[in-house]
């Protein structure tokens, strides 16, 4: 997929891709207005929309109600000297009258999220000026 981002004013960034825009923002304590999330904040908020959406088809596919269903994702620093180590944990919050059978498969479900698997694969990266 290609991605285009242009600059905008102050310090947004539109980020174009097929028909979608994302439009990113920086903190008023570096310059930006805070009027959208930061480009780190749409990362860190892909893993549990991702996840979300595994678990809802796993819910649909069997008739089960997602009514309820509530995914929660907690980012820490699990390293003082290093900044960008971090864990992720999502708590989930299954319906009222979920089944017990279906309890390790919604959780196995969850982790076929390809934002994880990407990120796990630890993707390579190139930069260079065309």
């Amino acid at each position: 997929m290609k991605i285009e981002v242009n600059l905008l004013d102050g310090q947004q960034l539109q980020a174009n891709f097929g028909e979608h825009q994302i439009i990113s923002d920086q903190s008023i304590a570096v310059g930006g207005k805070a009027e959208h999330p930061e480009p780190f904040d749409y990362f860190l908020a892909s893993m549990p929309l991702c996840a979300a959406f595994y678990m809802r088809k796993f819910c649909q596919q069997r008739d089960i109600s997602t009514t309820g269903l509530k995914i929660v994702q907690n980012n820490k620093n699990i390293s003082e000297e290093d900044n960008y180590k971090k864990k992720i944990t999502l708590e989930v919050t299954l319906p009222e009258g979920f089944p017990n059978k279906y309890k390790k498969a919604i959780l196995a479900a969850a982790n076929t999220c390809t934002v994880k698997k990407v990120i796990q694969a630890m993707p390579e990266f190139d930069i260079a000026i065309v």
